[in-house]
């Protein structure tokens, strides 16, 4: 077994292990081993030999999963994304289809979106129209914007060869296309997705926007990440440093969140934080055992205030149940004194549908009669609360952040 010089692997046939194993057997027990097709021994190494050449075909494959140049399907996808590429989808022609009736309608007819049409032919291209059009009364024809049903280069077409209505309309006969459609390409080859790839990775060996969402995302324990790039030779507006970005992240281990951002940024693009959030700082690591400082920002913390009037049966589990519910939705300190994460990750609004849902659903809360949520004590708003991609919220069950009134059934 070898590595070919296109990086991919050339397994052994199980022929050839099987006379490997052999020879090392005459090796190891002498020249005048019985090596005949019946040998008990060759017999017996048979079957791990089979198993042997199973074993190699399953690392080249692997291999080559794991390689631009070699790599393939689904496999290649998951390769190119490390550098922020994804594959181009089939795009769907358009064009328009012509409706009509042999003599002029005396009511107007309706075409609704979705109507399709399609060939005459054996395996026919289908199409839909995309707006709801209209044949007035008095009108014969009715010209109506139109898409392939499916993507690719097939549905580009010729004028005058969508003949037939799959969808009947009502009022209207014949149906065709008076001009070509066209704008249909097919899905992203491997060849093609390949090179792309490789262009990309030779300007400049650059990680894109994407890639390194994408690679902070995988961090255990982030719940959510966002950038803010300055590719100019200046500062920007903010106070970023030229040629560096900043990623806001929310959650994960700072190592780990180090490790991860100097494993993916160019050598030549600089880390900034604290700009749109919480300064965060460490030391990532090289390949060769060096480490190298980066900097990040995690989303600034701003505080919920609720005020609500509730009105409540003998079976009301109590205010902290309904506080650390409330806690549960948004995140932040329970009761106990604990941090829990919440539903809502950074730059989520504070729903007051939800707010108000996480307080009924505690036992003996029969009514919500008065809720107010906003960021500041005393808040007078009942609708939601916008948090901006820079934060994140969080409530507190321990302060006099979230005043609750009983009224007793």
């Amino acid at each position: 077994m070898t590595i070919n010089d296109e990086g991919s692997f050339d397994p052994d046939t199980k022929a050839i292990i099987l006379d490997a194993m052999m020879a090392d057997a005459k090796t190891r027990f002498g020249d005048d081993l019985n090596d005949s097709e019946l040998a008990v021994i060759r017999l017996y190494y048979d079957p791990i030999a089979e198993r042997l050449a199973e074993a190699q075909i399953d690392l080249a494959a692997i291999l080559d999963a794991s390689q631009i140049e070699n790599a393939s399907g689904a496999a290649l996808e998951r390769v190119v994304e490390q550098v922020g590429i994804t594959r181009k989808p089939a795009i769907r022609a358009t064009g328009q289809a012509r409706f009509s009736r042999e003599e002029a309608a005396s009511v107007d007819y309706t075409i609704p979106e979705g109507t399709v049409i399609q060939t005459d032919s054996y395996d026919p291209i289908e199409f839909e129209t995309t707006v709801r059009a209209t044949l007035p009364a008095g009108e014969t024809t009715v010209d109506v914007n139109i898409r392939a049903v499916g993507g690719g280069s097939r549905p580009n077409l010729g004028a005058n060869t969508i003949t037939r209505m799959k969808t009947p309309v009502t009022g209207l006969h014949e149906v065709t296309n008076p001009v070509e459609t066209t704008g249909g390409k097919n899905e992203e080859t491997d060849p093609e997705l390949r090179e792309r790839a490789k262009t990309e990775l030779g300007v400049g060996s650059r990680a894109s926007a994407p890639a390194l969402v994408r690679g902070l995302q995988r961090v255990e324990g982030v719940k959510s990440v966002s950038i803010f790039i300055n590719d100019d030779a200046e500062p920007d507006l903010d106070g970023r440093d030229p040629n560096s970005f900043e990623l806001v992240v929310e959650g994960g281990e700072p190592q780990d969140i180090a490790d991860q951002i100097m494993e993916l940024k160019a050598a030549g693009d600089g880390t900034v934080g604290g700009v749109a959030g919480t300064l965060r700082t460490g030391d990532g690591s090289l390949p060769n055992g060096q480490t190298h400082p980066v900097a990040w920002s995690e989303p600034t913390e701003v505080q919920v205030y609720v005020d609500m009037t509730i009105t409540t049966t003998e079976d009301y589990e109590g205010d902290t149940a309904v506080r650390d519910s409330i806690v549960k939705y948004i995140g932040g300190m329970r009761s106990s004194g604990t941090l829990t994460p919440g539903k809502l990750k950074g730059g989520d609004d504070v729903l007051y549908g939800e707010v108000e849902f996480s307080i009924r659903q505690i036992p003996g809360v029969y009514d919500v009669t008065d809720l107010k949520v906003g960021l500041s004590a005393n808040p007078t708003e009942s609708s939601n609360v916008e948090i901006s991609g820079q934060e994140v919220a969080t409530a507190n069950a321990t302060d006099d952040s979230l005043t609750i009134t009983r009224n007793p059934l």
